[in-house]
Formats: structure tokens, sequence, C-alpha cells
């Protein structure tokens, strides 16, 4: 809790225990005095010298003080938690790591899966301190998965599906672009009716996913769903939010004669048509929100109708 404390800005723990920010308590310092209380209160949570364990904790509870996405990170710390938890971070170094991958390995998880966990790791300890003595190698990355649907296939599987929670997930998948997480983590509040645009929440980092314009179809689909809603969520079952749509995700692309289709397939898809369509690299990265446009051409410039085309022309004889 902020306070003001001798004319400084000064934050009080849940114990009673005062910190001052050494910031004027004034209206303008307001703001950098909040960053400043959550930086002593993270300290607090996790001090110096403690085990992965208590730090991942003091980690995930802050991620439930932020309202980001925390069903991931709690299950990758699911998984690291025997492993690493007894450990201090100056204990985890290369050798560590590769210990680790092995195990996993043996489990039978793929590189992918291992990596997206030693990034967990690797986020809970640098907000525990930016400079932690930690080393976390990773296992080689995997060869980029290049798997989209046609338009064809795409309305196979939306006449393939039965699920009207599922039919709402389809259409907002390929209408934003948006990872799957993103998706069944959306609340009405993120549908802006009058700009037609729509919010896709937040990272779990803290960063703000994309803002994109709502299609005409994937409106109307909303203006339905939001007739029987109870839950508050975009995508509900049966009155509450939807955890996952993989198993009903599965049938349906069992039942469309589909095959090797995931969830995350359909944000590629959305990409690939974009690109097919010739929107510049530039929008599509917006709408991917990419990082950087280089991210979105190394993947998606060779869908372009045109792509090296002109480079061809200079080689005709």
């Amino acid at each position: 809790m902020l306070t003001r404390h001798r004319g400084k800005w000064s934050c009080r723990t849940a114990d009673g225990r005062r910190f001052s920010t050494g910031l004027p308590a004034e209206r303008r310092y307001r703001e950098a005095a909040e960053r400043k209380a959550r930086e002593i209160e993270r300290a607090l949570g996790a001090p110096q010298g403690t085990t992965v364990a208590d730090i991942m904790a003091a980690y995930l509870r802050d991620l439930d003080q932020r309202a980001v996405d925390k069903e991931r990170p709690r299950w990758a710390w699911k998984q690291l938690a025997d492993f690493f938890g007894p450990l201090t971070p100056n204990q985890i170094g290369r050798l560590t790591c590769r210990d680790y991958i092995r195990q996993r390995r043996r489990a039978g998880r793929a590189d992918g899966t291992i990596i997206k966990e030693l990034n967990t790791l690797r986020a809970g300890l640098r907000w525990h301190d930016k400079n932690t003595p930690a080393i976390i190698e990773m296992p080689p990355a995997p060869a980029p998965r290049d798997r989209h649907l046609t338009r064809d296939q795409f309305a196979g599987l939306l006449a393939a599906t039965t699920a009207a929670h599922l039919k709402v997930f389809l259409h907002l998948a390929i209408a934003t672009a948006g990872r799957k997480e993103a998706i069944l983590q959306m609340t009405w509040p993120q549908v802006r009716w009058d700009p037609n645009e729509i919010w896709l929440g937040v990272k779990p980092s803290g960063k703000k996913r994309a803002t994109v314009p709502m299609t005409k179809t994937l409106r109307r689909v909303l203006e339905r769903a939001r007739e029987q809603n109870v839950s508050g969520y975009l995508v509900e079952w049966h009155g509450r939010p939807c955890a996952d749509v993989k198993k009903g995700f599965a049938a349906a692309v069992a039942a469309a004669g589909l095959e090797d289709v995931t969830p995350h397939d359909l944000r590629h898809t959305a990409a690939v048509w974009m690109a097919g369509a010739g929107v510049p690299m530039s929008k599509i990265s917006q709408y991917l929100g990419h990082s950087s446009t280089s991210v979105t051409e190394r993947i998606y410039a060779r869908y372009q109708p045109d792509h090296l085309r002109d480079a061809a022309d200079a080689l005709e004889l």
C-alpha cells in the first residue's frame, strides 16, 4: 500500500513495515513511486539466498496480483519444481540444465516444451534479481512448424464442429490471429463494439497484446454468443470459462478429415491468409503482435503473391 510519510511516498507491507521509496509525496511522482513500491514488495517476497522454490512462489503470487496469464507459468513450474525447487540460483548452471533436459527427454517431452519450461524458470529468477547468478541453458530450438489450412479446409473444420463454444473459439482464432491462451482468457469488456475492435489482453510478462479490428463475421458470431453468455468469458463451457479446447478441437479435426492440426495452427493460418492477400508485412506484424517486422518477414514473406518474382525476372533468358 502506498502512503505519505515525512514528505515521501512510502509503501506499507502486510505485516505493517514501512519502506520509503525516496520520492517526494507529490502527485507527479506517484506513478514512479508505485513502480518502486512494487520492486520493494518483490524483493521482500523472495529475499536473496532463498531457494528457487521460494523465489518462484513469490513470482507466481506477483503474477496473480498483476492479473496476467498465470496458468502456463504455474503448469511449467509444476514440471520444474522437484528438480530445481531445492536449489539456490547460484547452483543453477549449464550442467544442471543439461541434466534437466535429459530427464525431460526421457519422459518423452519435446524440446519445444522443455524450452517453455526453462523460459518460465528464467523469467522468475530474473524477476527476483535482474543479475541472477543462475545460468539457464536451453535445448536447440526445434524447426519452426509450418502447418496452415486453406479456406476450404477451415470451412470444413467449422462445419464439422458441433459444440457452440468451439465454434466461437474457431471464429476468434481465425479473425484475431490470437494465441489459444489469449482467446480463452478474453472477457466481454475486451470486445469494443463501438470502435468495432477487440483487445487481446495482456501477456504473461504484463505487456499488452494487440488490438485488432473486428470482422463482420466475427461480430455476428459474438453478438449471438453474448445473448447466451453467463460466465463473462467469450469462450464458455456450461456457463463457466472454458479451460481448454484441446479435446474438442482434436475431435473436430478428425471429423473434418484433417490431420496434424493444432489450435496454434490457426494463428499461422490467419497470417498466411493475410500474406497471400498482399497485406503489407508491417500490418501483419502489428496484427500478430510481433516485436519486429523482421520476425514477420522471415516467416511469412514467402506467402506473398509476388514473393521473389522480381528476382526470378532478373534471371529470365
